[in-house]
């Protein structure tokens, strides 16, 4: 897992460098078609991309993006209309076969499908029209990292391609700036370490964030679930002020904690917001952010922080993070 979080600055470079011409050939189909809405559907991890794929596509084309019920397709045997819309799967290994199939009813249904996954040869690249690939190499930890941010770049750049003109080369322009980004974020190990040794006795956390870093704050508390095995959950600022603020005190202790996920960008008051009244409450609060660099992009170092930090945790607390109990590489839902 170690390994393969160092190699995400080479992985971003690659992506960068080998899929923007494969971008730009899929940007050109949506806008001939005139797609004015997409649709994403993953699992796991991917599915954390996915969710960041809705801002994405939302604050730089203002186009509507949702993420699919695979089971309407897959369970439920409904027949989908997709025209005019675009289908995007998301999937390190390309197997799992509810996202599969559903690319293949969307397909049928008439949709611009395009799986983005890091198998060439995967049923997920075969059944869709169009791909981007991630560039990864094998990825041996089951905890997925490098894919995840590879993820993350490819819907980057596809809407770059889509997005056009100036403002698509200026957002490609800025782009750029994610290897460094990653490798910025690797430069605070020893920081983040240091954060995680005053955290041995976590067994629950609550991981917080606002607009772009929301999906990382969902992505960050999957991490430590399946490598250090405490529970975690997953917030967006907002929905945490709306109800789930209110077991703070009941929960106050050295086993709980809150991380937050800060970037400069318009969700960061909520965020300070939430952290007073955390302290207040007596929860302890750890701060990852904000980064130096555009909001938009500010997942990148943020989600490598925190894997850094789920590796550090697993390792303090005995566990070993790249098999962890119970998980496989690839799990298969239906």
């Amino acid at each position: 897992m170690r390994a393969e979080i160092f190699e995400q600055p080479a992985v971003l470079s690659r992506v960068l460098a080998e899929e923007s011409g494969p971008a730009e050939r899929i940007a050109r189909e949506l806008r001939r078609r005139g797609v004015r809405f997409a649709v994403l559907a993953a699992r796991g991890t991917s599915d954390h991309a996915a969710i960041l794929g809705k801002y994405i596509l939302g604050c730089a084309l203002g186009v509507p993006a949702a993420l699919a019920a695979p089971s309407i397709a897959t369970l439920y045997k409904s027949r989908l209309r997709l025209e005019g819309s675009a289908v995007f799967g998301v999937s390190q290994s390309g197997r799992s076969p509810d996202i599969v199939e559903y690319i293949r009813a969307a397909r049928r249904a008439g949709a611009v499908t395009v799986a983005v996954t890091n198998d060439p040869g995967s049923p997920l690249a075969q059944a869709a029209r169009h791909r981007l690939l991630l560039h990864a190499g094998p990825e041996r930890s089951v905890a997925a990292t490098k894919t995840f941010t590879s993820e993350l770049a490819c819907l980057y750049l596809l809407a770059a391609r889509w997005k056009g003109g100036k403002p698509g080369t200026r957002m490609l322009k800025d782009l750029e700036l994610m290897p460094g980004l990653a490798s910025a974020a690797l430069g605070l190990d020893e920081a983040v370490a240091a954060d995680m040794s005053r955290c041995r006795r976590m067994e629950r956390c609550e991981v917080i964030g606002r607009g772009f870093p929301f999906p990382v704050a969902l992505e960050t508390a999957l991490k430590f679930k399946e490598t250090a095995g405490i529970f975690a959950e997953g917030a967006s600022a907002a929905d945490f002020l709306h109800g789930p603020i209110g077991m703070a005190k009941y929960q106050a202790g050295p086993g709980f904690r809150a991380l937050l996920l800060l970037s400069k960008g318009p969700g960061l008051a909520s965020l300070r917001t939430v952290e007073e009244k955390l302290k207040a409450a007596g929860v302890g609060v750890l701060r990852l952010g904000p980064p130096d660099c555009p909001d938009f992009l500010s997942p990148i170092p943020l989600a490598v922080c925190g894997q850094l930090a789920a590796y550090h945790l697993a390792l303090l607390k005995g566990r070993d993070p790249d098999h962890p109990a119970g998980l496989r590489k690839v799990t298969r839902t239906r």
